[in-house]
């Protein structure tokens, strides 16, 4: 009678260094996991700086209104668009660690 095969201790990472099929597949897993991340933040980001123009288009009024003579729609898109790309660019930083951290755990010995 076989006995089961045990995983060997440290094999992900040798998988990985001879790049071999399961190193592949491990990598691969990786890469799809940071596109999916990096995709959802850029769509965030398009929807939201194209939503601006979007609705000053559909409700007139809203590209109306001025602020200090300054269109809202050009305010928000100038002044309101900054604290997005930073919160969206910790948010990125944060999970793509988060990722890269998990990666390492399944590696480690």
């Amino acid at each position: 009678m076989a006995s089961p095969v045990r995983p060997r201790a440290g094999g992900e990472l040798r998988d990985l260094e001879e790049q071999t099929p399961v190193g592949e597949i491990f990598l691969g897993a990786l890469m799809r996991r940071q596109l999916a991340l990096s995709l959802g933040v850029a769509a965030t980001m398009v929807t939201a700086l194209g939503a601006q123009p979007l609705a000053a288009w559909l409700w007139p009024a809203y590209g109306q209104i001025q602020v200090f003579s300054i269109p809202l729609p050009w305010l928000v898109l100038g002044a309101g668009s900054y604290p997005l790309l930073i919160a969206l660019g910790l948010y990125y930083v944060r999970n793509a660690e988060r990722i890269d951290d998990e990666f390492s755990e399944l590696l480690d010995p």
